[in-house]
């Protein structure tokens, strides 16, 4: 059989063309670790905080207390820090469960590798839906999954759960797609179970989809004129939403609400626009891959996903919807570029309102989808002949190949420690005073703690208001502190705990009311002598929200089988076009 009939023969058999695209996008993904190396070597600068989430979660799991922690109870010199209430573990269960009998820095790896994977999965389908061209969604999954922002997030800048988001993104995209153009009749709830998990992996992301998302709406406004239904079921994906992702959106506002933080008070990372670049670095950003300012590692589009546009240049067939989606895409990329770079008036309002994501530079995540699309879409649309789509796709493959390994170079080229042995990196990952805890911006503390530094030089007391009271026989009990008092007077004892909404104290065995003190300590009033045991209990609305959202998943799951049951048996007819 000669080359032209097998590349045919690919060409009409998609089934063949998916399995070329995902041995590929597997080869990538083992090679850009590879060049990254292992989770035991990283030195990303969240990397610490993401890693001792992923730690908790399987210590907690060794110890059968999970769901029920909250509280990472050993940081912060045992005073506690309340990481899950506002970075969900979700989609790190599965990973974290195989840590409990590997290590972490394998379920890191895992996670990693599973994610990328996925995240070229969910994009290669989205393509081929909406633009029906497996050819076009191989390009775009392989070039967004590969993004320099990506990969700057994961290794870099070891932003787990912002560099976790983009695997979910598209899928938001695909159920938007269905909302707006497709059968919403049948497909809304792609929406709603896309932004579920973006929810789940990155609350910001979630934030920005959403500023993503209205702009669509208002783009695509005369879709939903025509056909007002399309709002009700949009509200109806938004509404299941809300009850899928209780379980982490409903204690965090519960605990933001019960208090004031850092995140509050003191704008932890620089408040509205910290993260605003010059024209100097966004115009880096575009050839960034190949090169890079001296001795700084910065990120942005990349130079593959920007010389693929030029490629609409080339394009004179008259518009079409798919060719204009694109367009749209690169006109919303180009605008949340200008919105990145010092001209734009983050601290206006209404601007001003996103102040809380901390560095507008976060958009290059939907920039390098829409771009990636667009790339892609304008590349198949102009190159049309199986054996030039053969060696474009070979050369994307080793541009690839080229940008990720250029990247990793000057990744471990501005690693400080790089050369330190692995058991000082792994030392370096304990939480102490010296390095902050590895909280990084400690946006979840306590606004009432004014000085970290005085939790360390307090250590670990219980002391009581009377200079009668005596404390004896101080331990902790994995996750519980324990200790007996005698008091001569009714008193209350400041305990070396964090307040947070949700502990629980007992005297022998009698609950206590617990409230915070001076500097965000836990205080508890006692009247009588005995053993008190104190340890993060959990909230109603913690307890009540878990069973709202295993219900509402169920519920979910049994309505999208029942209507995939009825549309195989043909009782349900598709939406016309």
């Amino acid at each position: 059989m000669s080359t032209d009939n097998i590349l045919r023969e690919i060409q009409s058999n998609k089934k063949s063309q998916y399995c070329i695209f995902f041995v590929v996008l597997v080869f990538l993904t083992l090679f850009m670790m590879f060049c990254f190396g292992s989770s035991s070597s990283c030195s990303g600068f969240d990397f610490s905080f993401h890693y001792r989430r992923l730690y908790t979660l399987i210590d907690a799991l060794q110890h059968g207390v999970y769901p029920s922690f909250y509280v990472d109870f050993s940081n912060v010199d045992g005073y506690g820090y309340f990481t899950k209430g506002f970075y969900s573990d979700i989609i790190m269960i599965p990973f974290a469960f195989v840590g409990t009998f590997t290590s972490v820095y394998f379920a890191y790896d895992l996670m990693v590798f599973t994610m990328t994977i996925l995240c070229g999965i969910f994009m290669y389908h989205t393509v081929s839906v909406v633009y029906k061209s497996s050819y076009t969604a191989s390009i775009a999954a392989i070039l967004y999954t590969f993004a320099v922002y990506r990969l700057y997030d994961f290794y870099q800048r070891g932003a787990l759960a912002e560099a976790l988001s983009f695997t979910f993104l598209p899928i938001v995209f695909l159920g938007i797609y269905y909302i707006v153009k497709g059968d919403y009749r049948r497909k809304w709830y792609v929406l709603a179970a896309g932004y579920s998990l973006l929810i789940y992996t990155h609350t910001i992301a979630s934030v920005l989809m959403f500023v993503t998302l209205l702009i669509l709406l208002i783009i695509y406004s005369k879709s939903l004129i025509k056909e007002p239904k399309r709002l009700i079921y949009l509200l109806l994906a938004g509404i299941v939403t809300i009850f899928v992702t209780s379980y982490y959106t409903f204690p965090m506002l519960e605990q933001l609400s019960s208090n004031s933080f850092y995140l509050d008070s003191r704008s932890p990372g620089g408040g509205a626009g910290y993260g605003k670049v010059g024209f100097d670095y966004i115009l880096w950003g575009f050839i960034s891959g190949i090169a890079y300012p001296d001795r700084e590692l910065w990120t942005g589009i990349g130079i593959l996903l920007t010389l693929l546009l030029f490629f609409r240049f080339f394009i004179k067939r008259k518009k079409d919807d798919r060719l204009r989606s694109a367009d749209i895409g690169v006109i919303i990329g180009i605008c949340f570029i200008i919105a990145i770079s010092r001209i734009f008036p983050w601290g206006r309002f209404p601007f001003s309102l996103l102040s809380f994501i901390q560095y507008p530079w976060r958009l290059y995540e939907f920039v390098s989808y829409f771009f990636a699309i667009a790339g892609a879409y304008y590349l198949s649309s102009v190159i049309i002949k199986d054996r030039q789509r053969l060696v474009v796709s070979v050369f994307i493959v080793l541009a690839v190949m080229a940008t990720t390994y250029m990247q990793s170079e000057n990744y471990k080229s501005i690693d400080s420690s790089k050369d330190l042995p692995a058991d000082v990196r792994a030392l370096a990952l304990e939480p102490t005073y010296e390095n902050g805890y590895n909280l990084i911006g400690r946006e979840y503390l306590p606004s009432a703690l004014e000085d970290i530094y005085y939790v360390h030089s307090r250590g670990e007391k219980v002391e009581g208001m009377s200079d009668s009271t005596q404390i004896s026989n101080l331990r902790r009990e994995y996750n519980t502190v324990v200790f007996n008092v005698s008091l001569n007077k009714p008193d209350t004892l400041t305990l070396p705990l964090l307040y947070y909404l949700g502990y629980t104290a007992t005297l022998d065995g009698e609950k206590l009311h617990v409230m915070q003190g001076d500097m965000a300590f836990v205080n508890i009033p006692v009247t009588q002598s005995g053993e008190i045991r104190a340890w993060y209990g959990g909230t109603t609305i913690q307890r009540v929200s878990l069973y709202i959202s295993l219900i509402s998943i169920l519920s979910l799951c049994v309505y999208i089988t029942l209507l995939n049951r009825k549309r195989k048996n043909g009782l349900v007819q598709p939406h016309p076009r």
